[in-house]
C-alpha cells in the first residue's frame, strides 16, 4: 500500500470517505454475513471493476474490523490508503433483509472515519478526478473542512472533482443545515449527482431544469438527476439528455446510486457520450439491485470485453 501520495501511477479516480464493515442478515436475524459498507469505496470498486485505476482514501481504526475492510476492498482492485487509528474504533452498521423491506442501524459515532480531514488529502496522489460524497461533511467539523477544500481545490488538486450529494438526514442537526451546505458543496464541484428525492428534500424541487438552475455555476459542471425506476437525466449548460433505467428485479436498493456513478465517471473516462455516460450508470445500477450486495458482481472477462458503447447501448433495444 502506498502511503503520503507516493506512486508512479496515476489514477483514474480517488474516492474519500467513510466506509463501516456491515453485517447484513437475509430473513433469520441470527446470521450476518460481513461486508463492507460505505458509498466512497462502492464508487472505487465498481470503477475497479470496469478497469479503472482507483485509489480509496479514508481513516480505519485499528482493529480487526479495519483491517477486513483493508483487505476486501484492497482485494477488489482498489489502491487502499488508510490511516489507522488506534484511538477510534472501525464504523458498523447492521442490515436486516426481510422480503423487500430493509431496516439499518448505524453505529458510527466518534468512530475513525469520523476523524478525516484536510491532512488526509496526502494522501491522494496523481489524479484525473477526486470523488466525495455528501455523508463526508456532515461526519465531523473536520470532516466538513476536508469536503470543502476539495471542492475549492485548495490544496492544489487540479483535477475534476465529483460531488454525490448522498443526504443522509439522520446525521444532520435539521434539514435546512444539510440544504446549504450541500447546495454550497454542490456548486463548486464539476460533476454532481444528486436523487430526485434528495432533491425535493432539501431544496424543494425535483425537476430537472430547477436542480440545473440551482446547481450550475459554470459552463464545464454536469448535473446528474437520478430518478429512480424511470431513469436519469444529464443537465448541462447545452441542455438536458435524459436516460431511461433498465427493468431489473429488486433484490436490495442499497448501493445502487454509488454503481450508477461509478458506470457514469468510468464513461467518463473512456470519452463515451453524455447518453452513453448515463447508460454504463444505469447498468451498474441495475446489477446492484438485483443482488444483496452493496456493489455488483464482478465482470467475467468476456462481459468486460462487451462494456463498448454500442454493446451497452443494445441493452436497451
Amino acid at each position: 500500500m502506498e502511503r503520503d501520495g507516493e506512486t508512479s501511477e496515476r489514477f483514474d479516480l480517488v474516492s474519500i470517505g467513510e466506509t463501516m464493515v456491515g453485517l447484513v442478515s437475509h430473513d433469520d436475524q441470527r446470521r450476518f454475513t460481513a461486508t463492507m459498507a460505505g458509498a466512497a469505496s462502492n464508487v472505487a470498486v465498481g470503477m475497479a471493476q470496469l478497469g479503472c485505476r482507483v485509489r480509496w482514501v479514508s481513516r480505519l481504526g485499528d482493529d480487526p474490523l479495519g483491517r477486513f475492510l483493508e483487505d476486501e476492498i484492497g482485494g477488489r482492485g482498489v489502491d487502499v490508503a488508510v490511516e489507522r487509528d488506534g484511538s477510534a474504533p472501525t464504523g458498523v452498521l447492521t442490515k436486516h433483509v426481510v422480503e423487500t423491506r430493509t431496516v439499518t442501524q448505524y453505529y458510527r459515532s466518534e468512530s475513525a472515519a469520523s476523524r478525516l480531514s484536510v491532512q488526509d488529502l496526502g494522501r491522494v496522489g496523481p489524479a484525473d478526478r477526486i470523488h466525495v460524497t455528501g455523508i463526508t461533511p456532515a461526519l465531523s467539523a473536520s470532516a466538513r473542512g476536508l469536503a470543502a477544500a476539495i471542492v475549492d481545490r485548495s490544496t492544489g488538486f487540479g483535477g475534476r472533482v465529483s460531488f454525490d450529494v448522498n443526504h443522509r438526514p439522520v446525521l444532520w442537526p435539521d434539514t435546512a443545515t444539510a440544504a446549504a451546505v450541500l447546495l454550497e458543496l454542490a456548486q463548486r464541484s464539476d460533476v454532481v449527482f444528486v436523487g430526485d428525492d434528495e432533491a425535493e428534500a432539501l431544496w424543494g424541487t425535483a425537476a430537472a431544469s430547477a436542480v440545473g438552475e440551482l446547481i450550475l455555476r459554470r459552463n464545464d459542471q454536469e448535473v446528474v438527476l437520478k430518478q429512480g425506476a424511470r431513469g436519469a437525466t444529464l443537465v448541462t449548460g447545452d441542455g438536458e439528455v435524459t436516460q431511461p433505467a433498465l427493468a431489473v428485479e429488486l433484490v436490495e436498493a442499497t448501493g445502487a446510486g454509488d454503481a450508477f456513478a461509478a458506470g457514469y465517471l468510468a464513461a467518463g473516462s473512456f470519452g463515451w457520450s453524455p447518453r452513453d455516460r448515463l447508460r454504463l450508470g444505469h447498468v451498474m445500477g441495475a446489477r446492484v439491485i438485483g443482488v444483496l450486495d452493496d456493489t455488483p458482481p464482478p465482470f467475467t472477462p468476456t462481459e468486460l470485453a462487451e462494456i463498448t458503447p454500442e454493446r451497452v447501448a443494445a441493452r436497451w433495444s
